[in-house]
């Protein structure tokens, strides 16, 4: 006896939901690989840590203009070909920086590896959720996104195993022959967005960005743009400043180091237990993950902690920042079409880069201007999460349930 339709479609949404997931491990993997790179790239070519920042901060850059400008380009050309076509780009930069001789040559691949990056994550984030049935549509599009977190973890691994034969050079090689790899399985294996036409493709590719500007998605639009900002400042500002800030509360660099992985181990198991609760409450969900984490924050900054009390404390504020990290992928995603998806995420993607490098540099301002007792530090992200939670409930309250309707249909 075979298999139904509905088993079919069911195990090809699986497949294709843990390849998608692959392509994010890869692609956290290339995110991070410069950080664990540079000292070894200060070694080979003779640098100072200032001289290092520009190289930190290229892929970001580019990662701006990937998720923005080419991001979109999903909607337009297919999901499944700009994955493609962006695993393969920036596999093959990361390879060809491993001739680079000098900082310059090395800053510009980096930016161009990044506008590579950049545009996979809206596509990624799309495509799983296409996959999934509609009510589970915003829980698969956060549950992927944790890729990226594993991603991360995974360059560790490989640049503790290969830094020491093998240096900088040993990480870009793998994080080019990866994407490659990637790319090419993405190729054979991976179907195209079951609900993504050639009518919404055409549709998309004449008014893309008027889209999710017009009167009807617009307000939504806004709201959705300033939640990534100020939540993405806070992912970096903590994410940053974090083992500092233990250290300058007078611990020792080891438990400082420990307590900052603590932070980003509750940041997994945030993640993933925000992305199960996401359902078509999903704007409700975000809300109240932001809220505990100023909650949690401000309890940080309130008194003195003792320090299993401070690492729990810390652990929670990670679970609770990246789980609203991954309702907002979630929720962008199940508010928009099909056919604007992709321009919907890839440009708020964009917009929470800004964020991104907003926050490092304001825990930088106000270290120079001073700010009390290192704990008052924490302070900083509540009124940026306390925003997120007030935009959360007001998307809540406004859009209702109208993810899945064509572009033009009155809002209910």
């Amino acid at each position: 006896m075979g298999l139904s339709d509905a088993t079919k479609r069911g195990a090809r949404g699986w497949a294709g939901f843990l390849l998608i997931m692959l392509a994010l491990v890869v692609e956290g993997f290339d995110l991070q690989a410069a950080n664990f790179a540079a000292p070894d790239i200060l070694k080979d070519f003779g640098l100072t840590r200032a001289q290092v920042g520009p190289l930190l901060s290229a892929s970001l850059v580019g990662v701006f203009f990937g998720a923005v400008f080419i991001g979109p380009l999903g909607d337009r050309y297919g999901r499944r070909m700009i994955l493609v076509l962006s695993c393969l780009s920036y596999g093959i930069l990361s390879l060809i920086a491993l001739m680079a001789t000098n900082l310059t040559e090395l800053i510009a691949l980096r930016f161009l590896i990044g506008i590579g990056l950049g545009s996979v994550m809206p596509n990624a984030l799309a495509l799983a959720g296409e996959f999934a049935p509609q009510k589970h549509l915003a829980r698969a599009m956060g549950m992927v996104g944790i890729g990226i977190t594993f991603g991360g973890v995974v360059a560790g691994m490989v640049a503790a195993w290969l830094l020491p034969t093998h240096g900088w050079h040993g990480i870009f090689f793998v994080g080019g022959i990866l994407p490659i790899a990637i790319a090419a399985i993405l190729w054979l294996a991976l179907a195209e967005s079951p609900v993504l036409t050639r009518e919404a493709m055409a549709k998309a590719g004449k008014w893309q960005l008027g889209a999710i500007l017009s009167p009807l998605y617009r307000p939504r639009t806004l709201a959705i743009w300033g939640i990534y900002t100020f939540l993405l400042m806070c992912v970096y500002l903590l994410g940053g400043w974090i083992p500092l800030l233990i250290e300058d509360q007078g611990y020792s660099p080891r438990i400082a180091a420990l307590v900052a992985t603590a932070y980003h181990g509750g940041g997994v198991a945030g993640g993933i237990t925000a992305s199960l609760l996401l359902s078509e409450r999903y704007w409700r969900i975000l809300a109240l993950f932001s809220g505990l984490a100023a909650l949690c924050l401000a309890a940080l900054a309130a008194t003195v902690w003792e320090l299993w009390p401070l690492a729990i404390l810390i652990t929670l504020a990670g679970a609770l920042v990246t789980g609203t990290q991954n309702c907002i992928n979630g929720s962008t995603g199940a508010s928009y079409p099909p056919e604007i998806r992709a321009a919907g995420l890839g440009i708020a993607l964009g917009f929470g880069r800004i964020g991104s490098v907003m926050g490092p540099l304001a825990g930088s301002l106000v270290v120079m201007l001073g700010f009390g007792a290192p704990r008052h530090f924490f302070i900083l992200p509540v009124l940026p999460l306390a925003i997120v939670c007030l935009l959360g409930l007001w998307l809540a309250r406004h859009t209702g349930q109208t993810s899945a309707q064509p572009t033009g249909e009155k809002v209910s």
